[in-house]
């Protein structure tokens, strides 16, 4: 098999326990965002920990910092998209979340000095202008407030994405989430004493674990593909996770999308899906 088209599978199931991991950080809202956070990489540690003893893999101080950009930009987009589950729908908070295709042509441009094509910038401009659609003057300003931390999330999704497929050039999808789980536990360990409560029921309890099993999933997948596809085309695949989202969300919580979100949403996609099947090569500005 084609080494891209393994990598659109592993895609493909990333969207799946992305869509699985926003449906259970919602229903166990209940808990506080700090607690959620941190069960998600406390749960990574010991299986990684058994990962770096079985694959024998090495593991440096000298190699933290180049991998503590993509570690933070990580955490910093789940404490934002864990918040906007809080208090918004759930295919407002997946779309807004998705955003990262859009960010990515830019910070291209700016980090790597590699200009895509005009169809790409096309397709990032039409995003944006779903997300304005979305983002339209709100009664609540929860609801204001929420949209922006969601965008925030896909802003740091997108470096995230960035730094991944850049590290993934060198060193394995393991020790790559190695870093990330060991560096995201420490940093999360603390904010939880702001804010902790404690879990009062066996429900409670499920919604946070399977909320972390799902995340692991999604971890690993994502990883995967971002070793094998390019950012891009990667982060406009996510996109389905608006679908599936907006379905859990008529399902599970009874949620029925606006037209204007509804709107926003298509827009969004079809900038998506340009920006996926453009295959015109990116450009270096030395060249």
């Amino acid at each position: 098999m084609h080494i891209e088209h393994k990598g659109f599978y592993y895609a493909l199931l990333a969207v799946l326990f992305s869509s699985g991991m926003s449906l259970f950080v919602k229903l166990g809202s209940s808990a506080t965002v700090g607690v959620l956070v941190f069960a998600r990489f406390a749960l990574g540690v010991p299986i990684f920990l058994w990962v770096i003893r079985t694959q024998k893999l090495k593991l440096s101080w000298k190699e933290v910092p180049k991998n503590l950009t993509r570690s933070f930009a990580g955490i910093a987009n789940l404490y934002a998209f864990y918040y906007a589950l809080h208090s918004l729908p759930l295919v407002n908070a997946i779309t807004l979340a998705s955003t990262a295709p859009l960010f990515l042509p830019l910070m291209y441009l700016v980090w790597s000095k590699i200009l895509v094509s005009k169809r790409r910038f096309f397709a990032a401009g039409l995003g944006f202008l779903g997300v304005l659609v979305i983002l339209r003057p709100a009664t609540s300003e929860f609801l204001v407030i929420g949209s922006l931390l969601a965008l925030l999330s896909g802003f740091f999704r997108a470096v995230a994405i960035f730094n991944v497929r850049s590290l993934a050039k060198t060193e394995k999808t393991e020790t790559i989430l190695s870093y990330y789980f060991f560096i995201g536990a420490a940093v999360s360990f603390f904010p939880i004493w702001f804010d902790y409560e404690p879990i009062q029921s066996a429900s409670q309890w499920t919604d946070v674990l399977f909320a972390g099993v799902m995340a692991l999933g999604y971890q690993y997948t994502f990883t995967k593909a971002c070793a094998m596809v390019p950012a891009t085309k990667v982060s406009s695949i996510n996109y389905l996770a608006v679908v599936i989202g907006g379905l859990l969300g008529w399902w599970v919580f009874g949620e029925v999308p606006d037209i204007w979100v509804l709107v926003g949403a298509l827009l969004i996609v079809a900038g998506a899906m340009i920006a996926l099947f453009d295959r015109a090569p990116p450009k270096h500005l030395s060249q």
